[in-house]
């Protein structure tokens, strides 16, 4: 493999290298999001394994704290249990953005691997679900590249060091989103 080229070069037919531009998967300049929003993506970051009831009960006690009266949403998201989290997530009124949600989990799972807690398999795993779920994903999306990558590597046509170089610029993609993660939500 060259190194001085990107994934997206590598795995493009043959004269359609260069043809898209480099793809981020979102804005990170986004407004705050909504406490809806923040449920969504912690019950999507509990079916990816990056987040659990404790998370869960900790996000829901700094709004009750910031909240002049707790809401009966709020206080059962404050007791939730690993068996009843994500139905307590589900109800949390309020409007929810498709974008916003995809932001916070890539701000979660990008939290998650700085803090070692998530591989390149999971991370894989987030990336392939965000393109297969966007109807506009284009080439170059993160997700698609760190699976080709992966995928590649178990087929035997690269080596390890292919998919830690897919992985770091999955990584710098997805990192900025950190940002706009409630500072609650943050391992770190």
């Amino acid at each position: 493999m060259r190194p001085d080229l990107k994934w997206t070069t590598l795995l493009s037919p043959p004269g359609d290298a260069g043809r898209y531009p480099t793809y981020h998967a979102r804005s990170v300049n986004a407004p705050t999001p909504t406490n809806a929003e923040i449920a969504r993506a912690l019950t999507l970051a509990m079916d990816h394994g990056l987040a659990d009831c404790t998370l869960v009960r900790r996000w829901a006690d700094s709004i009750i704290e910031a909240s002049a009266v707790a809401a009966p949403w709020m206080i059962d998201l404050s007791f939730c249990t690993p068996n009843d989290a994500a139905y307590h997530l589900r109800s949390v009124p309020g409007f929810v953005s498709d974008e916003m949600v995809q932001n916070l989990l890539f701000g979660i799972a990008a939290d998650a691997h700085q803090a070692g807690t998530v591989d390149a398999w999971g991370l894989r795993d987030i990336g392939w679900a965000a393109y297969a779920n966007d109807p506009n994903a284009r080439p170059g999306h993160w997700g698609l590249d760190l699976d080709l990558a992966i995928e590649t590597h178990i087929d035997g046509f690269a080596r390890i060091d292919d998919v830690d170089t897919a992985m770091a610029e999955a990584v710098a993609k997805i990192a900025p989103y950190i940002d706009v993660l409630p500072s609650v939500l943050r391992r770190g």
